[in-house]
Parts: C-alpha cells; structure tokens; sequence
C-alpha cells in the first residue's frame, strides 16, 4: 500500500500522520555505534566466538524438539493401552505394576475408556505390551534428559566464555531468560569490562 502519509503531506479529514516508514529508515545512533564496534571488539576472535556455540545450541534444540515429540507419541501410545486394558477388566494395581507408575496415573491416564470396545487379547500378551511401553518411555525419557544435560554444559560454557549473552541463549534455546540465568547461576562468567 503506497498510501502511507508522511511528515509533508496534508492530512485527509480525521486521519493521522504515520511517519513509521521514515523512522525506520533512520538507523538510531546508539544501535549503529554497537555494530560498528563489533559483538566482541576487545577480544581476538570477534564475532566468531559465538558461532560454535549457536550451531550447537541450535542442533541441540532441534534434537531435544525429536526427542520430546517421539516421547509424548510414546505416551499416547502407553495411555491407549492403559485405557484398552481397563476397558478388557485387568486390574488398575496389576496395570500400575507392570507400567512401574502409580495407580493415579493409571486412573488418569484411562480416561473414560467406556467406549472401548473389549479387544479379547489375553492378559499375557497385554503385560508383554505395557512392559514395552514402559522399557520404551524409559530409554525415551534417557535420551531426552541425556539431550537436555548437553544443553545446559553448553549453556554454561558460552555464558562462562562470554561468547553469548543470556538473551541470546534463551533465544537459541527457546528458553526464558530467567531459565538461562538459574541454569547459568555459578558457572564463573567473566566481569565485565569498560
């Protein structure tokens, strides 16, 4: 849309003055003077010393974002069998046991299985299922705190370097800042100079 007003034009009847496409063509002189000196203008490495770390933390997210779709798809999967279960009359203690989670969750996780019809499989074969459920979400939730631990080292170690500042790293890791700084609390960053 070409219509936009500008500071020298005249003013329809009741309308504003929208003088944002000027102002966006002004860089301010703050934010300029921070990109001319550079991310890192003291150090040796300039703008580089961040780079590894963005790379990593940007396969890590999209690790960690596989890892945690595969295994809420683990726990639906574990809830359909917990509620075909009860729907087919096997005890909620017996369910609980061989899944090594509460009764609660067991309860929970059924739902209204009401409207399942019964599946006739034997209760052998249905244990077998549950303890495959559960031998899965385990080495699921492994991989997934296994991803999450490499996150956090490095995390730390570009907080520590002072290769990248707390915003940036939330922003890499799709964390909040207030996230990054207790996950950073005691790594031994650097002060600050100038």
């Amino acid at each position: 849309m070409d219509g936009q007003l500008t500071r020298g034009t005249s003013l329809p009847a009741g309308g504003y003055r929208y003088g944002a496409s000027q102002r966006a063509a002004r860089p301010r002189r703050a934010l300029s003077r921070v990109a001319a000196a550079g991310p890192a203008s003291g150090a040796e490495g300039g703008a580089d010393d961040g780079d590894p770390f963005r790379s990593g933390l940007t396969q890590q997210r999209q690790c960690l974002a596989r890892a945690d779709s595969s295994f809420r798809a683990l726990i639906a999967r574990r809830n359909e069998l917990i509620a075909q279960c009860v729907q087919d009359r096997v005890p909620v203690t017996k369910i609980a046991a061989a899944l090594g989670v509460s009764a609660w969750v067991v309860r929970t996780a059924a739902g209204d299985a009401a409207g399942l019809p019964p599946s006739g499989i034997s209760g052998q074969s249905r244990f077998a299922q549950l303890e495959d459920a559960a031998r899965e979400l385990a080495e699921a939730d492994t991989e997934r705190l296994g991803y999450e631990a490499d996150r956090q080292a490095l995390v730390a170690e570009a907080h520590r370097t002072g290769a990248l500042d707390v915003f940036e790293l939330a922003s890499l890791t799709g964390l909040t800042p207030e996230h990054i700084r207790k996950m950073t609390r005691g790594s031994g960053r650097p002060p600050r100079m100038g």
